[in-house]
């Protein structure tokens, strides 16, 4: 994990941890308690990430010196066109999952950089090792790539890292080109890189819109796709070009089953084309369809900051007690138990209300 300085270091009050970040939820006593906050001078405490995750760890009596290291789920925010608010929602999710006490890591596995520039690194004046890079460093080291060097910590004690992106990861796919496997890559950097990627319960993934050797690769290496389908014609059309990558990979990598879970994104009762864009997939994907719908709210636009100015993160960071971050938080929590996310080797997601 990088030793560098976080952007960020989030805090909440009791009151918020106990009735959104636990569940069930329990007393601000209990949670003074679990976390050694009994005692102070009077003033009122401040809870981190690393304070969820410590009450956790106690509430559960789960001692992380004994758990089996393992390679973490992927969560990858995909779709076949761009303008869907996958990287709202990859933002989203990952500081979701780090307020809930998962050691998360975000990889930007697009060119554009979103990602990484709301994170509040500059893609544009940084130096920046990017996922492409190690990709790359794998294949020619064929071993271990340094990927500490690129990860640069957002949340301290762990709790949320990214690996950013800049523009020239579009050069992956040129080099990828010529490789045995080629889809497989990314997959195998997991793998042979898991003292490092076992550090984390969960990886967050926004990957690029459209097709290429990158988007198939971080395909090939997640059992689930997420897709973030904003509620208009044109997404609708594009869905099932992410359908049928999702066939392909399937006949070609038998050993790489995947599936999707579809994401329903800006929703709004007063348009009839949102509406009836809901009605769509509600009628044709009832077994994909997430039941949380991720509703339109101005606060998403804010996320991105302007030239010079502080960013200041997804917003279940900027405005947690807001409906936006609370679509998110249970986004999140109902994503727990499909992609078997767990808090230190615990499996503590909340049973799906969704049909089979």
């Amino acid at each position: 994990m990088s030793d560098n300085q976080a952007l960020r270091d989030p805090t909440f009050r009791g009151k918020f941890v106990c009735d959104a970040l636990v569940w069930p939820s329990i007393s601000l006593h209990m949670l003074k308690k679990l976390t050694g906050k009994e005692t102070g001078d009077g003033s009122r405490h401040v809870y981190r990430p690393s304070d969820v995750r410590k009450l956790k760890l106690a509430q559960y009596e789960i001692d992380e010196s004994s758990i089996e290291t393992k390679r973490p789920p992927v969560v990858n925010c995909r779709m076949a066109k761009g303008g869907t608010g996958k990287t709202t929602v990859a933002a989203n999710l990952a500081t979701a999952f780090a307020f809930m006490g998962y050691k998360t890591l975000m990889i930007d596995g697009d060119p554009q950089a979103s990602l990484t520039n709301m994170m509040g690194i500059d893609a544009s004046s940084e130096d920046i090792t990017h996922i492409g890079h190690l990709m790359e460093e794998s294949v020619s080291n064929k071993g271990p790539a340094d990927i500490s060097r690129a990860t640069r910590t957002v949340f301290p004690d762990g709790m949320l890292d990214i690996i950013p992106a800049d523009i020239t990861l579009t050069n992956a796919d040129g080099w990828l080109m010529n490789q045995m496997q080629r889809e497989t890559v990314f997959d195998r950097m997991l793998t042979g890189n898991a003292d490092f990627f076992s550090r984390y319960e969960v990886i967050v993934v926004d990957s690029a819109p459209g097709t290429s050797l990158l988007s198939m690769n971080i395909m090939v290496a997640t059992h689930t796709q997420l897709a973030v389908c904003w509620l208009d014609r044109e997404n609708l059309k594009a869905l099932p070009i992410l359908l049928g990558n999702v066939d392909e990979i399937n006949s070609a990598y038998p050993n790489h089953a995947s599936d999707v879970e579809i994401v329903a994104n800006g929703y709004s009762a007063i348009y009839k084309q949102s509406k009836e864009a809901l009605e769509v997939l509600v009628a044709r994907y009832p077994h994909q369809l997430n039941e949380n719908v991720i509703q339109q709210y101005s606060g998403f636009h804010r996320q991105q900051a302007l030239p010079g100015d502080e960013s200041k993160g997804a917003v279940v960071e900027q405005d947690p007690n807001g409906p936006g971050a609370k679509a998110m938080m249970d986004l999140a929590k109902s994503l727990l138990g499909r992609y078997r996310i767990t808090l230190a080797g615990f499996d503590e997601s909340i049973p799906s209300t969704r049909g089979n």
